[in-house]
């Protein structure tokens, strides 16, 4: 993880950032520097920076492709024909960020690549829609508390966090069991207490049953059969530093009261 590489890519993707939605593990970045409480972060965590746009991006003043050129990064692409764009900085060889984009799968997904642009194509995924509903916005300023570590300033887009933790239990069945576990220990950062978003998480997935409540009511069977499971607690328990490691029994609190304050206000709301 390197915040000069996310740096880069926002100067480059700036007159696109109204149009695009980050998401991944950088978003997760975003929430617990933007948004939580100061705290202990992995050193690593990824150099995706996944970002969705729609089927047909309008060009803004100059294409994707010429500012990320402008930017330094170059061409990462490979597989189908044509391939999923991606850009890498500072080389192929040796990314520091790896900046990819995706768009909402349609129809029967067939259609897995898609062009955006010229010479931008995007990798066509399902269950991406629930990502794009009433983003959150993060302002980067002098006061931000990235300031000392981004050039950037200006306003970028991520999901709601909320929504960001059910569209992890939706694709937990197409991860490798590595980003699996990646994914679990990002849900239950966000729904730590300690961390001070649990309340923002727990507000959007019961505002989620509005539209997405088949996926909402998935996350949370899937989230109560997880609590049940020691191997899945310890597998978040080892993704912290060992100095930092939390016991496993902290863990199963955490999440098993979370999930009672959720229950609790669903059956408030039905009163």
């Amino acid at each position: 993880m390197n915040p000069e590489g996310l740096d880069r890519a926002l100067h480059g993707l700036r007159p696109y950032l109204g149009d695009l939605v980050l998401c991944g593990a950088w978003a997760w970045y975003l929430y617990r520097r933007c948004l939580g409480r100061a705290g202990w972060m992995p050193v690593e965590f990824t150099r995706d920076l996944d970002c969705i746009g729609p089927e047909r991006l309008p060009v803004r003043d100059e294409s994707v492709f010429a500012r990320m050129e402008k930017a330094d990064f170059v061409w990462a692409a490979h597989g189908e024909d044509p391939p999923p764009s991606v850009f890498a900085w500072p080389t192929v060889a040796r990314p520091e960020v790896e900046v990819q984009f995706l768009v909402p799968a349609r129809g029967d997904g067939s259609k897995r690549v898609l062009e955006m642009q010229p010479n931008l194509y995007g990798e066509a995924l399902r269950d991406l829609g629930i990502l794009l509903d009433n983003p959150l916005e993060i302002v980067i300023d002098h006061a931000s508390p990235l300031a000392a570590e981004l050039t950037f300033r200006g306003v970028l887009r991520v999901p709601r966090m909320g929504h960001f933790a059910i569209q992890k239990s939706l694709i937990r069945g197409r991860r490798t069991p590595d980003k699996q576990a990646t994914d679990s220990f990002q849900v239950f950062d966000l729904i730590d207490r300690e961390n001070g978003l649990a309340d923002d998480v727990l507000r959007d997935v019961v505002r989620a049953q509005d539209r997405w409540s088949a996926e909402a009511d998935r996350f949370a069977a899937h989230m109560q059969e997880q609590v049940r499971s020691p191997t899945f607690l310890r597998g978040i328990a080892d993704r912290y530093a060992a100095e930092r490691r939390p016991l496993v029994t902290y863990i199963e609190r955490e999440m098993r009261g979370w999930l009672e304050r959720l229950a609790e206000t669903h059956q408030s709301n039905r009163r």
